[in-house]
């Protein structure tokens, strides 16, 4: 279909082309013909799956269809949220013989909305109490055992909300009664409610997060709406103390008017100071995390370590005990109450053999709590990148060290605290530059893009007329550098302006290119984006075909040279009567034609992805990395087809202005405009689509400046295999936002000069350590 299409397009393209030259109506009768039989072959392919469809929709009526559509769609959804959670729980070792214990009893009354109208929703109207307390393995109980299905879960910063929320989507696939609804994790830290009602946000995360539930129903309803609307989803909402301070109180009204069941977890002080200006949240129960005992962390540290750990780790607690008013007891005391810090622990002493636990009774290295936590964050990290550690990515050999790890990672996230979010996304990063580095660093690339550009195009078309290559065909394309630095900054300028406060800017593509049996995509989503790409298209071309003409101008003769009125001529010959044949007006004339050319090849391609393309409904796994590979895939075609149609158009109209087909002038002429604004008009698609904002600061700008490697994908990915990230959805996470906001605090404090406290380093580390690049 889509190959019949574009055939059937470039075919008439050509006969228009020969139709309109004095001396090509035979061509152009010859390619009439050829174009006849295109279309018909089209219309009659158009016949018979219209035929096609027709007999299918017969067959079958569209409520059964969307009935097992939406089902297959939700076993599906549930096979890879299942995936998700079990692989963090396999990060955080929760299946381990010796799993560390969670703890929880029932909140207090002032943060929990009143059990009369959380019990009238029970069943048999009964009036049966929660149960006081419990722990990980007895949350899905509690949970059944709440009538409304909405339950909070309230912890302090490490005491396991999000691991618990976990076990709870895991345990819910467990048991066959819950299999109606697909518990689905969220990430609240960028939701504004004072925007965005929480279903329409739900709807817009489940497809950002699983591209397959952009695919349709027969009445062309997004699935994720589809699943929401019939209750398939049990939203699973982490982070509530992540949403701005001043939408929480909006964020519990809207919580409260969501009426199916929900999970949402919590700082405490957030949530009662957000409870107490509003209300709490309704018909919801409430549980809060427990902090850990003495008593467990040392049962656990020593049952995951060997015997001579074992003694050492006896040693430490016995101190701990002996002298519980000691500074370094007291902090050792506080840290090792939240499972968080305790797996760190667990992490540096147990899984890295020559550092000693001993040291953790340092207190001249820690005289407060804060400066022993700052240091398991730190030796968590040089654990994790200890050269002898064993990863389990298949992805490529890591070549870093662990400063250079650090490094990276600080500027990813100071990147994320500045933009006060969690989601660490590869079209976004980008924004970790201010706006107008990007705007410059676009325009610079460009331009010496537009210099190569012009090189190559003059040698080319020079080469394959036969005419002579001397040095003026250097000299003439190194003036395209100009031309590019304007499209650069065009470009770059046109991105901006769809930048958001949070660095969101352009989403990457999340159709796929060829046939659908399915519906495809709304009409007036369509012509949004036709429109849309009409008005880029034109807006970005004129500004660099405007440039081109003008440079040209300034440069030869003060706007003498004829070329521009040829130009004129080739595409609008009725403004011959209104221009003269030279001057400045002629060459803005010439600027204007070729950005609406190259505007209106926008809006072609356009076209051309949106109605013969329907929602990227692959049931692969869910990786970060999928809508990389999509977003590729129809960009390349997008600046293929854009490339394509400008250089045909200017090779035929503009050679003809020289001379006929085959002669040397129209060759050359021909291969030159068409070589030149056909470059530029897909180097600047290419810089306003996310894979090419991905190449040109991921992977060039960002590594060349030494904020990021080389290869930001494997060192992303090793990061997620080592433990420092997590997954959420189609982006990463930092494992916790502790972790996050201690390397914003030590990139910070590098900047500034201060030397990071020196971790335990063993002769072989010192051998294998690299310098890390130096920023540009």
């Amino acid at each position: 279909m889509l190959l019949l299409l574009i055939a059937a397009i470039i075919t008439l393209l050509l006969w228009v082309a020969l139709t309109v030259l004095n001396k090509g109506m035979d061509a152009g009768d010859h390619v009439a013909g050829v174009a006849s039989a295109v279309f018909a072959a089209t219309a009659l392919y158009l016949q018979v799956r219209s035929t096609q469809s027709q007999s299918q929709s017969q067959s079958r009526p569209d409520a059964a269809d969307t009935d097992i559509r939406v089902e297959s769609t939700a076993r599906l959804l549930a096979l890879r949220v299942q995936e998700i959670s079990q692989q963090e729980e396999r990060n955080w070792r929760i299946g381990d013989p010796w799993a560390l214990r969670v703890r929880w009893r029932t909140a207090s009354d002032d943060v929990v909305d009143r059990w009369d109208d959380i019990q009238a929703f029970a069943a048999d109207g009964g009036d049966r109490p929660l149960p006081p307390t419990g722990d990980l393995p007895g949350v899905h109980s509690f949970y059944q055992s709440v009538p409304t299905g909405r339950l909070v879960i309230i912890g302090r910063a490490g005491a396991g909300k999000t691991v618990l929320a976990h076990r709870l989507i895991l345990e819910c696939f467990n048991h066959p009664g819950d299999s109606l609804r697909v518990p689905v994790l969220f990430s609240l830290g960028d939701w504004d409610p004072s925007r965005t009602g929480l279903h329409d946000w739900l709807a817009d995360r489940l497809i950002g997060d699983y591209a397959f539930l952009e695919g349709v129903d027969a009445t062309g309803t997004a699935l994720a709406r589809v699943l929401l609307e019939s209750g398939r989803i049990l939203p699973v909402l982490d982070g509530f103390d992540e949403i701005q301070h001043r939408h929480r109180g909006a964020a519990i009204s809207e919580l409260s008017r969501f009426d199916g069941p929900l999970i949402l977890t919590t700082r405490p002080d957030e949530y009662a100071a957000a409870v107490s200006a509003t209300r709490a949240l309704s018909r919801a129960a409430a549980i809060e995390l427990e902090d850990l005992t003495l008593d467990e962390a040392q049962r656990y540290l020593q049952a995951v370590s060997g015997k001579t750990r074992a003694a050492q780790w006896a040693s430490v607690f016995s101190h701990v005990r002996t002298c519980p008013d000691d500074v370094t007891s007291r902090n050792l005391t506080a840290a090792l109450s939240t499972p968080l810090l305790v797996m760190l622990t667990r992490t540096i002493y147990n899984d890295t053999p020559h550092d000693n636990p001993t040291d953790l009774l340092d207190g001249g290295r820690f005289p407060t709590q804060d400066a022993l936590e700052e240091h398991l964050f730190s030796a968590y990290l040089t654990a994790l990148y200890d050269p002898r550690r064993a990863v389990r990515s298949g992805t490529g050999k890591a070549t870093w060290t662990d400063h250079q790890a650090r490094r990276w990672l600080g500027h990813l996230a100071g990147h994320l605290a500045r933009l006060d979010t969690q989601d660490l996304t590869w079209w976004r990063l980008d924004a970790t530059l201010r706006r107008r580095t990007r705007v410059l660093v676009t325009g610079l690339v460009a331009m010496l893009a537009g210099g190569i550009v012009g090189v190559v195009s003059y040698v080319v078309a020079m080469y394959l007329s036969g005419s002579r290559v001397g040095g003026s065909q250097f000299r003439e394309g190194l003036l395209e550098m100009g031309t590019g630095l304007v499209a650069g900054l065009a470009a770059g300028l046109l991105n901006e302006t769809r930048v958001g406060r949070r660095g969101t800017g352009r989403s990457p593509e999340r159709l796929r290119l060829g046939p659908h049996r399915r519906p495809v995509l709304a009409r007036s989503r369509v012509l949004h984006g036709i429109g849309a790409e009409l008005v880029v298209g034109f807006s970005a071309a004129l500004v660099f075909s405007l440039a081109s003409w003008l440079v040209w101008g300034f440069a030869y003769d003060d706007f003498s040279n004829p070329s521009a009125g040829r130009f004129v001529q080739a595409f609008a010959p009725w403004l011959n009567t209104w221009l003269p044949d030279t001057g400045a007006p002629t060459y803005v004339a010439a600027g204007l034609v070729l950005g609406f050319l190259v505007g209106i090849s926008y809006a072609f391609v356009n076209a051309v992805v949106y109605v013969f393309s329907g929602p990227n409904d692959r049931s692969s796994a869910v990786s970060p990395w999928d809508l990389l590979t999509t977003d590729r895939g129809v960009t390349l075609f997008r600046v293929g087809m854009v490339g394509f149609a400008v250089f045909l158009v200017n090779f035929v109209l503009v050679g003809n202005q020289y001379g006929t087909f085959p002669s040397e002038a129209f060759v050359r002429q021909g291969l030159l405009y068409g070589l030149l604004y056909g470059s530029f008009a897909a180097l600047t698609r290419l810089v306003l689509s996310a894979w090419g904002r991905w190449l040109l600061f991921a992977r060039l700008w960002l590594p060349l400046s030494g904020r990021l490697p080389w290869r930001p994908k494997l060192f992303l990915d090793d990061a997620y295999d080592r433990g420092v990230l997590r997954q959420s959805g189609a982006g990463y996470q930092f494992r916790h936002v502790r972790l996050r906001d201690h390397l914003v605090d030590q990139h910070r404090a590098q900047d500034r000069g201060i030397p990071e406290e020196p971790a335990p380093r063993t002769p072989d580390d010192h051998t294998t350590e690299r310098e890390a690049p130096k920023p540009v």
